[in-house]
């Protein structure tokens, strides 16, 4: 059997890196270092350096990010040293020990503001400081590691929830449906929905095939944010109305992409994996979470 892979995950107990830990932790390809955020500082380098140049890692997984889009609004400085500056200080140290850097990055590095999904090879274009400061990590990576890939994913949900947002949408919906209360979902926005296990299995196949640059990495198909609550709750057997709304009824801080939907042009030449289409996977996810 060949020899295991060292990997560090950054962000280990967030809503994606959970799953990681989850999934890589079943094979004995990997041997895996997990670290939260009371184990390293992102935004510091003599932090990022010490630790990750203490071992010879051959993968360091970033999956630390400042999430919290509305917020990014007021507070950019905050934004832009934890996905940018911290990606490029976890992307030095990769490239310090000879590491695969790998990033994780989002569907709002584009404006959104077109009807067809967006590939690999569509140019960004950012509206707001949470995307832009996640494009600014990704551009920092790539100039500074040899060797990086860069994992979009969008409007993720997975077990563990994302601690920066009080959870997901998927439980959100639930939540207020079960209390009873009333429940707006705009309708004219666009998406991708990734459930992070799959993610994580995914990241699992793309290592084992050794690839670099940019991959898409939801689930397939599209739906607005109101037909992925309506699935929800019907999956869920919740019987509660969902009234639908436009995105210019809901107004909010940040500026948001109206269609950001994912495809990947590359993964088919990668692997045989696919993702699976995103109503597969929150029937699975909602199944694990036992609602249904």
């Amino acid at each position: 059997m060949s020899q295991s892979l060292k990997v560090a995950l950054i962000g280990a107990n967030g809503q994606l890196g959970s799953d990681i830990v989850n999934h890589f932790s079943q094979s004995d390809r990997y041997q895996l270092t997990t670290l939260t955020r009371t184990d390293i500082d992102i935004r510091k380098a003599d932090d990022v350096d010490r630790i990750l140049t203490s071992q010879k890692f051959d993968v360091v997984i970033n999956s630390a990010a400042y999430v919290r889009v509305d917020d990014c609004e007021q507070e950019v400085e905050t934004a832009f040293n934890v996905n940018a500056i911290g990606a490029l200080h976890v992307a030095r140290a990769s490239r310090d020990i000879g590491a695969l850097c790998v990033y994780i990055s989002t569907d709002y590095v584009f404006r959104g503001d077109r009807p067809d999904p967006y590939t690999e090879d569509d140019m960004p274009d950012p509206i707001s400081i949470y995307g832009t400061s996640k494009l600014t990590g990704e551009y920092l990576v790539k100039q500074t590691a040899p060797r990086s890939l860069i994992l979009r994913i969008s409007s993720v949900f997975g077990k563990a929830g994302a601690s920066g947002k009080g959870g997901n949408f998927v439980e959100t919906m639930i939540k207020k449906a079960k209390a009873g209360d009333p429940l707006k979902v705009v309708n004219d926005m666009f998406m991708s929905p990734t459930y992070t296990y799959d993610a994580a299995i995914l990241l699992d196949e793309l290592l084992k095939a050794g690839t670099t640059g940019i991959i898409h990495g939801a689930n397939s198909d599209n739906c607005s944010w109101h037909e992925f609550a309506t699935q929800i709750l019907s999956l869920a057997n919740i019987d509660h109305p969902i009234e639908a709304i436009p995105a210019s009824a809901f107004p909010t801080k940040a500026t948001r992409p109206m269609n950001s939907a994912l495809i990947s042009d590359r993964l088919g030449d990668i692997t045989n994996f696919k993702m699976r289409p995103w109503q597969e996977a929150l029937a699975a996810y909602l199944a694990e979470k036992s609602y249904c």
